[in-house]
């Protein structure tokens, strides 16, 4: 397995848009190959970071330009550049 976490700083009285900005997009990231999950939490007030799983570090980098275009939708939300960590998954349960 191949994992992104990203975190993101946004306009927390725009928190409702981002939830359905978000669901609109579940079609396309399910679509994502190699696709396992995708989780978002609240991490703090306009503070949120996201998981998302991938099947292989191939799949990760075929998925990474529509991931990009993603993104994009959000960048108006965005009070800073995310910040992305990514890598293989040392423990999964």
């Amino acid at each position: 397995m191949y994992c992104r976490v990203t975190h993101i700083q946004f306009d927390a009285s725009k928190e409702e848009e981002i939830v359905a900005l978000l669901e609109s997009k579940r079609g396309t990231m399910m679509a994502l190959s190699g696709i396992q999950s995708v989780c978002t939490i609240v991490t703090g007030e306009g503070e949120i970071t996201s998981f998302a799983v991938y099947d292989t570090k191939e799949n990760f980098d075929e998925a990474s330009p529509e991931v990009g275009k993603i993104m994009g939708g959000f960048a108006a939300y965005f009070l800073a550049p995310p910040v992305s960590k990514e890598g293989p998954a040392l423990f999964y349960l």
